[in-house]
């Protein structure tokens, strides 16, 4: 700090006198000793006409018995203090009566054993001005937000009820015909995928940039996880001419299932993507402070200036050989989940070698393993299910042409059928054949007060048995990331693809004794 000493007093009037903020000098009874030029200028007064005025002049009068109380508490525990702005909004008041938000500090000085009080005051309409507009601003964010939510809502299950359709009867009429026009069939389905893909992509992404995703927490099986996703990609990697190797594993995370699902899946995707020859893998591995997993690939690589930017939006790395171009959003959902969740993903490329993703997740998520929980084989339910007969399906759908295509499909394969178009309708007939039914595929929009679920927990209670179902829904409602937790039902977002509809049908026949015998 400069010494003072030595400086004239005259010229330390001056400085005071031409400070930019309004200093007053204050004695215990509240009388104003001294004002300086910033003061006159602040409230209207000309220079020294508030000398010997009471300080409450200054203040609102409906604000001046309150600040005599408070100005009397000072003067029994005076201490540097701030007032205002982020401790109250305070006002102060101008010769012609007008108001303006003002910030105070103040600092007790003793001159001969007498208290006197510097308060230091500054106009912050502006400041006030720019914070109200950024709270309104904030305001209408989240209203934005909020529409956005609602709009994902509607436009997830509007958008997908007629691709739901197209999928099912593009299979359906799959299995009728054959030689050049079976070509044309699979070429559709393709590209049915691809627009589905791109639908689940960016409604994915939307949800995260608004903050509706929030994490779910439990205790999750990554080996049961990475087997999942095994089953979900080998017929792709071997369509492909690719190994594809998932590591075992015995370790169980507290984490959100379905986000660290979709990550895994979105950078095996990513590496299936950029992989013409090889192959890629799953593994994982623990360390003293995280627990990693690791997603390679042999594929053309990454340059160094670009990985970086690969978790940008709609970036993609264009290299020959680099297979299916993506939609440019897999891996920036990655890394937003990532921050969702407090992970990091690292990530190491050598250009013509390949690419390995690493999610490193903190140590202290880790728990010990659910007493009794094994990990089930994905081929477990092929096995099974090869050895029983179809099961007799309930179809609940209030969309005609979703509901016709499911009872199409269904009936193609084998599966005896029922449907129904509303609850109602679906109690009614359950009524009479619930005995018969082994399984139910239901909707979980319904028109009519109850949803799918709810639905389905009065059928279990008609019949008396953990009835297993299927539930479809193109919602984003946070109130099916709990279904997964349900006993024997499972959920498929839509448009579901015929043979993960079958394959799921057949897993969940498998996993428990049949009762119904069909019609």
């Amino acid at each position: 700090m400069t010494d003072l000493q030595g400086i004239d007093p005259l010229i330390a009037l001056r400085v005071v006198e031409q400070a930019p903020d309004a200093l007053l000098l204050v004695d215990a009874a509240g009388l104003i000793v001294y004002a300086n030029n910033a003061v006159a200028s602040l409230f209207g007064y000309e220079s020294g006409e508030l000398t010997g005025c009471g300080i409450e002049c200054l203040v609102p009068e409906r604000f001046r018995e309150a600040h005599i109380r408070y100005r009397k508490g000072f003067n029994v525990t005076p201490a540097a203090r701030e007032m205002g702005a982020r401790v109250v909004a305070l006002s102060a008041v101008r010769r012609d009566g007008s108001e303006f938000p003002a910030e105070i500090r103040l600092a007790p000085i003793y001159e001969s054993g007498r208290l006197l009080v510097v308060a230091a005051v500054r106009d912050i309409s502006e400041r006030s001005r720019i914070t109200e507009e950024l709270r309104a601003a904030r305001a209408e964010a989240d209203e934005a937000n909020q529409a956005k939510s609602r709009f994902l809502a509607t436009a997830s299950h509007d958008l997908r009820q007629p691709l739901q359709t197209l999928r099912l009867l593009t299979a359906a009429l799959g299995r009728q015909v054959d030689g050049p026009a079976s070509e044309i069939i699979e070429r559709q389905q393709h590209a049915l995928q691809s627009m589905a893909d791109l639908l689940n992509t960016l409604l994915d992404i939307s949800k995260l940039e608004s903050g509706t995703v929030k994490p779910t927490l439990a205790d999750v099986s990554v080996g049961e996880l990475l087997a999942e996703i095994r089953q979900q990609f080998e017929q792709i990697a071997t369509a492909r001419g690719l190994a594809l190797t998932v590591s075992t594993c015995d370790e169980f995370l507290h984490t959100d299932r379905v986000l660290l699902h979709q990550m895994v899946q979105n950078l095996l995707t990513n590496a299936l993507q950029y992989t013409r020859v090889g192959g890629v893998g799953i593994a994982t591995t623990r360390t003293a402070t995280c627990f990693i997993i690791e997603v390679t690939d042999t594929g053309v690589g990454i340059a160094p200036d670009q990985t970086e930017r690969i978790f940008d939006e709609y970036y993609r790395v264009e290299r020959p050989g680099a297979g299916r171009r993506g939609s440019g959003l897999g891996l920036n959902i990655v890394r937003q989940i990532s921050r969702l969740l407090g992970y990091e993903v690292q990530v190491a490329s050598e250009l013509g070698r390949g690419t390995t993703f690493r999610v490193l997740i903190p140590a202290d998520r880790l728990v010990e393993p659910v007493a009794g929980t094994a990990i089930v084989p994905a081929d477990r339910y092929a096995e099974a299910s090869a050895a029983l007969l179809k099961p007799a399906v309930l179809i609940i759908e209030d969309d005609d042409a979703v509901r016709g295509a499911l009872e199409l499909i269904l009936k193609l394969d084998g599966y005896p059928v029922w449907v129904a178009a509303t609850a109602a309708a679906a109690m009614e007939l359950f009524a009479r054949e619930g005995p018969n039914i082994d399984l139910v595929v239901t909707d979980f929009h319904l028109n009519g007060p109850e949803n799918g679920l709810q639905l389905l927990d009065s059928l279990r209670a008609t019949a008396g048995r953990d009835l297993p179902a299927v539930v479809l829904s193109g919602d984003t409602s946070p109130i099916l990331r709990h279904v997964g937790a349900l006993s024997r039902v499972q959920l498929l977002r839509k448009p579901v693809e015929a043979r993960h509809l079958i394959r799921t049908l057949e897993q969940l026949f498998g996993s428990g004794e049949a009762t119904g015998s069909g019609p």
